[in-house]
């Protein structure tokens, strides 16, 4: 017999043979303070703080996985359980709290826990360092994708439980400025393009059950209350996508669970058993009081002050660890913290990085951001990609275009192994044919393959991130700016029709 025990957002204990697994337990709050688990997991704590692990598994670096706070309380003689990254970020994080026993695997490597009980890896291979798990116990396959996207040619097939990402984590498009009625287009746009990731991933598995996971988080912090709004944002919960699902994978079960219920595995067969005062969502303003030391904490102390010396060092910096990657790349963009406003100039062309209070020109992004939050960035404390996914900065972009090399070396650049992997990827000239095209296997985006890509009606279309092309020049039409490589070998493939033309 097994058992899974879910611990909220992507947190498991699984245990088998009388061995036991911890994964991604998350139980304070990540990202400046602004996110929380949903519903509250708090009373799961001292169960796990004292709970004797074999193992433990933590699939990525952002901090509702990676919850260092609840680490830090965990015996150093555990064994963990870490993708081999290329920045080797999580081994280093790791021994750096002090844990001995460091197992990095690569992707589809495969680690016997116990008897019977085997973990095999699963990394998005692109840039993007993430990864999935993959249990097998005693037969009864568990495969926790948690945020991990990877690519749908590589993910294993017979699947008994899926455990997935169905709500967004990320600021996009909700900390830009768009008006109302675009904002709507672009939040639903978002959310459709989620859910189609989702079914995509639940057919190619196979999987006969799915369990709703990694998200939503909430928002505590009465300035980001309005990020709490589950129709107006990319974080719904899953009663507002259940008959989408439903109707898109109706071969698939759905098992829904709360914090400290378990899943008991028996010869093959799974079971929901609900824990005594289990519940599937929060009453906000309640677990808002629970918790005001820890939200209102990040607010202590007056603003700091941030220098354009420092801006300039701090950009600098950053693009010189990331020469290869910006290579003739330039761009405008604009701080601005408090009352003062920097304006940046980066990339090769560049001849100051910083102009202080004045407007030379216009800025290609702008990046409203409070002092307490740039000190941290310049101060190296957090990084952009924190800074992003706390919903606590405001942006702007004209035109308003995705700028793949602007934000990777935001949200990478401390990790120049990632830009380069970036880097890779643009160069990649690997090909297939399909439908009378010959083009590029892997999106220049975050690398999926576009094998699974949907060709109709003249366009291509990315399955991960739904960027789309021109089916015939490869110039890119929607979601951004960068060409996908693609020759035309048959003139009268029927994808290169619209549908209304017979």
């Amino acid at each position: 017999m097994s058992t899974i025990r879910y611990l909220g957002h992507a947190g498991f204990i699984v245990e088998h043979a009388d061995t036991r697994l911890l994964m991604d337990p998350w139980f304070y709050p990540a990202f400046l303070k602004s996110w929380f688990p949903y519903p509250d997991n708090r009373a799961m704590l001292p169960e796990v703080v004292d709970g004797g692990f074999d193992y433990l598994y933590v699939s990525h670096a952002h901090e509702d996985h990676f919850d260092e706070q609840l680490l830090d309380q965990l015996p150093r003689d555990i064994t963990v359980l870490v993708a081999k990254y290329r920045s080797k970020v999580m081994a280093r994080q790791f021994r750096a709290l002090g844990f001995e026993n460091v197992i990095a695997l690569e992707h589809k490597e495969s680690y016997e826990l116990a008897e019977g009980f085997t973990a095999t890896m699963y990394l998005d291979t692109s840039h993007k360092e993430d990864s999935g798990l993959l249990l097998d116990l005693g037969g009864y396959r568990f495969l926790d994708l948690n945020d991990c996207n990877t690519p749908l040619s590589e993910l294993p097939y017979g699947i008994d439980l899926l455990a997935a990402q169905f709500s967004g984590a990320m600021w996009y498009p909700n900390c830009y400025d768009y008006p109302p009625h675009t904002m709507a287009e672009k939040v639903a746009g978002v959310r459709a393009d989620l859910m189609d990731t989702l079914y995509r991933k639940v057919k190619l598995t196979g999987a006969k059950t799915y369990l709703p996971s990694a998200g939503p988080a909430c928002f505590l912090d009465p300035e980001l209350a309005a990020y709490n709004d589950r129709d107006a944002t990319i974080f719904p919960v899953w009663d507002q996508v259940a008959d989408g699902f439903t109707a898109a994978c109706p071969e698939t079960g759905v098992l829904r669970i709360g914090p400290g219920d378990r899943i008991v595995v028996d010869d093959g067969t799974a079971q929901a058993v609900r824990a005594p005062g289990s519940k599937l969502d929060e009453d906000l303003d309640a677990y808002r009081e629970r918790r005001r030391d820890e939200w209102e904490s990040f607010c202590d102390g007056t603003e700091p002050e941030v220098s354009m010396a420092e801006i300039q060092q701090y950009f600098g910096t950053l693009q010189q660890w990331n020469k290869r990657f910006l290579g003739d790349f330039s761009k405008d963009i604009r701080l601005i913290a408090g009352s003062d406003n920097w304006d940046v100039r980066l990339g090769k062309l560049a001849e100051r990085f910083v102009i202080e209070g004045e407007e030379p020109y216009d800025p290609e992004y702008t990046l409203l951001v409070s002092p307490r939050v740039l000190r941290l960035v310049v101060d190296g404390k957090t990084g952009w990609e924190e800074a992003l996914l706390s919903m606590r900065l405001g942006l702007h972009r004209e035109p308003d275009i995705f700028d793949l090399t602007f934000m990777g070396l935001l949200r990478y650049g401390n990790h120049p192994a990632q830009t380069m992997q970036m880097l890779r990827e643009r160069q990649n000239t690997e090909t297939i044919e399909r439908d009378g095209l010959r083009m590029q296997r892997f999106c220049p985006h975050a690398g999926e393959d576009l094998t699974f890509a949907e060709i109709i009606d003249g366009k291509i279309e990315c399955p991960r991130h739904h960027w789309i092309w021109d089916a015939r020049s490869g110039s890119c039409v929607d979601k951004a700016s960068i060409d996908l490589r693609v020759e035309v070998l048959d003139e009268e493939s029927p994808v290169l029709r619209p549908r209304n033309v017979t």
